[in-house]
């Protein structure tokens, strides 16, 4: 299946190894994939850095209302509905091409609701403390969608989440990690604890690559964190505490009115 977005061009392939699988590509980029017959499995690294900060911090089997920023393939709401069972989820989707393509693969109403409009609308609108997650990941094609990381905008999420919710957001940087380093600092002025999770070789600044963060105001379950990404099958470095301030440096948090450090080097062309 392939729909045009504007100048960009959308499809969707199926995996020539894994029958029930699924690939979405942007303009010949890798964007999102999915095993229908296998929710569990997560083809993207970034996706299993998160899944680490999720399994950690958030038990599994109980339910979880979710809010996702960003849907692609509703790879992580799939996960999500096959660990947590009976989890209420909404997933806001931009692009009606690839909310077209997401559905086709299948009635999504046991999964999540699947809107279609900005992410940043929906996170404004949440119930206050109504979320036990605000999973983002948005991109514009390739590049990403900055107006989601503000304070203005982490406030949103702040607001919206119960206590002892997650905020979970994946970014493409390289270094010098110049947007990273503004949303860690937007994130620690607004909640207690902040933690990065990246590829080893993305971080030594060897490639661009995806870097994720986990934020609570619940106790960081760092120890877990730290086990997970040691032997899972994505070997990832993990950042936090004192290591993760002086990542940070002397970067500061952004507003709106604030312009966001493109991410560097226009990684999600290569790495995502």
């Amino acid at each position: 299946m392939t729909r045009a977005k504007g100048d960009m061009v959308v499809e969707l392939m199926q995996d020539l190894d894994r029958p029930g699988a699924y690939w979405l590509v942007v303009d010949a980029s890798e964007q999102s994939f999915v095993d229908l017959d296998d929710p569990t499995h997560l083809e993207f690294e970034y996706v299993q850095m998160m899944a680490y900060i999720i399994e950690s911090a958030l038990p599994e089997d109980i339910p979880l209302t979710a809010l996702h920023l960003g849907g692609g393939l509703c790879t992580v709401p799939r996960w999500i509905a096959e660990l947590h069972p009976g989890s209420r989820q909404r997933v806001a989707e931009n692009s009606p091409e690839i909310a077209a393509m997401a559905r086709s693969l299948g009635d999504l109403t046991p999964i999540a609701d699947l809107v279609i409009t900005d992410g940043l609308t929906m996170l404004r609108e949440a119930i206050p403390g109504s979320l036990d997650l605000v999973v983002v990941d948005v991109y514009e094609g390739p590049e990403t969608v900055l107006s989601v990381f503000t304070h203005e905008a982490l406030e949103s999420a702040r607001q919206a989440l119960r206590p002892g919710g997650w905020y979970i957001a994946n970014l493409s940087d390289a270094i010098p990690f110049a947007l990273t380093k503004v949303v860690v600092a937007t994130s620690q002025e607004l909640f207690r604890n902040v933690v990065l999770l990246a590829e080893p070789a993305t971080l030594r600044g060897r490639r661009s690559g995806n870097v994720v963060l986990g934020v609570s105001d619940s106790e960081l379950p760092l120890e877990s964190i730290v086990r997970r990404a040691a032997s899972g099958p994505l070997r990832a470095r993990v950042v936090a505490g004192d290591d993760l301030t002086d990542f940070v440096g002397d970067a500061r948090p952004a507003y709106d009115v604030d312009a966001l450090p493109p991410s560097g080097d226009s990684p999600g062309r290569r790495f995502r």
